[in-house]
């Protein structure tokens, strides 16, 4: 049975447990928060629906203690919330400081370890979390635009009456303001007009702003996605989620994290290196230069 730590149990955190226990997961889940009074009580709520469920176990646990330097996965959802009207890359040094601090809490994890990063802003800790685990690159990868794929592929479903699980479409790219549709790998994408194309990628680009201001953050959407990634790992299934991974030169940059396509094993992700059009690329490419940028100023990102 694999052991899975999910680091911060508030909204995203607790919501990724209970997609993993609705979905059977076999995996002993350990929960860990800084305020050990909410994740006690998190816990307790999360367990009452254990009897639905054969495989699923979870507990509580220390970020110190032998279960979590142990873990087979790491989630981390820790961090700083974003505020409505605030960008992603804005989080980026207040929680940089957090995700180091739970490293060193941690100490030495596994070699095989995989660490998911779940915090935003998600490419830019996930550039820096490979190098605080001193684990592979294949082994350290973040959410990336899985989530915004999701949101991407119910928005396309309604457009064209289908299921938003007959829909294979993926936004690639930063998670956040730079994202673009790869509509050059989805089959309708000549259905819709320029027009439609342009008022579709904005709203997968702007939607979280609008959940945010209505209630304050986004958990049932990333909750879920990130259950269906530990899946993935956790039974072999080679599950392809657009993720933000390492680039090791598959789309003509090295050394930086960004939204591309990747199967998900037992072993990390595998980049899938697909072509990209050339408008895609030139969008490709702004959205690396510009976590390239911020990532240049930030000082704590240095080891």
């Amino acid at each position: 049975m694999k052991k899975i730590t999910i680091i911060g149990a508030g909204d995203v955190g607790s919501h990724i447990a209970s997609a993993c226990i609705h979905q059977n997961l076999n995996a002993q889940i350990y929960l860990v928060d800084i305020n050990q009074k909410f994740e006690e009580a998190q816990i307790l709520d999360l367990k009452d629906t254990l009897a639905f469920t054969k495989n699923t176990q979870i507990a509580g646990a220390d970020l110190a203690d032998d279960v979590v330097k142990q873990s087979d996965i790491f989630v981390i959802t820790a961090g700083v919330r974003q505020k409505e009207g605030e960008d992603r890359i804005s989080l980026l040094d207040r929680n940089i400081k957090i995700l180091k601090s739970i490293k060193s809490e941690i100490g030495e994890v596994k070699k095989s370890a995989i660490v998911i990063l779940v915090t935003n802003p998600v490419d830019l800790l996930t550039q820096s979390a490979s190098e605080i685990f001193n684990l592979d690159k294949k082994q350290v990868f973040g959410t990336g635009t899985s989530l915004d794929s999701s949101r991407l592929k119910w928005h396309l479903a309604e457009a064209l009456n289908k299921k938003p699980n007959e829909i294979k479409a993926y936004v690639l790219g930063e998670h956040g303001d730079s994202s673009f549709v790869y509509w050059s790998d989805f089959k309708d994408a000549k259905k819709f007009s320029k027009e439609q194309k342009e008022k579709i990628q904005n709203i997968v680009r702007t939607q979280a702003y609008e959940i945010i201001e209505g209630k304050g953050s986004t958990y049932f959407g990333i909750g879920f996605v990130t259950s269906q990634i530990l899946k993935s790992i956790v039974g072999n299934e080679n599950q392809i989620f657009s993720l933000s991974c390492c680039q090791s030169g598959e789309f003509g940059f090295e050394d930086i994290s960004i939204g591309v396509l990747a199967r998900v094993s037992n072993k990390g992700v595998k980049i899938l290196n697909k072509k990209l059009n050339k408008e895609e690329q030139k969008l490709f490419d702004i959205s690396v230069k510009k976590m390239q940028k911020v990532l240049k100023k930030c000082i704590l990102c240095k080891i």
